[in-house]
């Protein structure tokens, strides 16, 4: 069974072609839809790895991340963060694992699935 990311994007470019890195890599990606369907899907799924998208420190990303990690079922994902703001605004006290900054390459999202322990299936 092929290992599974959840990406939960705004934008149908960014999912594209994060479900592309994904894929090019043997996971299976599944696209998530609003934080509650976010947190349906990621506690159905168990998935590897969960990306999330987050516009701005208040956003509603800020509190799926914060949703996800304090649901016993789903707190133990690896959740990395895709924004336009560093690394540094997503520390790990709020429970992301990494942080892929836009526009990202398939390097960088190849190394931030190594920061968060999640093996490339291919």
């Amino acid at each position: 069974m092929p290992k599974t990311i959840l990406i939960a994007a705004n934008d149908p470019n960014i999912t594209y072609l994060l479900q592309r890195y994904a894929e090019a890599s043997g996971f299976n990606a599944v696209r998530a839809g609003a934080e509650k369907d976010l947190l349906q899907q990621a506690a159905c799924l168990h998935p590897d790895l969960i990306v999330l998208e987050i516009e701005q420190p208040e956003a509603a990303g800020r509190q799926a991340l914060h949703s996800l990690k304090c649901e016993p079922t789903t707190s133990q994902i690896p959740v990395v963060v895709y924004s336009c703001y560093d690394e540094v605004t997503f520390s790990s006290a709020e429970g992301a694992v990494g942080c892929l900054q836009k526009s990202v390459m398939y390097s960088d999202f190849l190394a931030a699935l190594e920061q968060a322990g999640v093996q490339p299936a291919a």
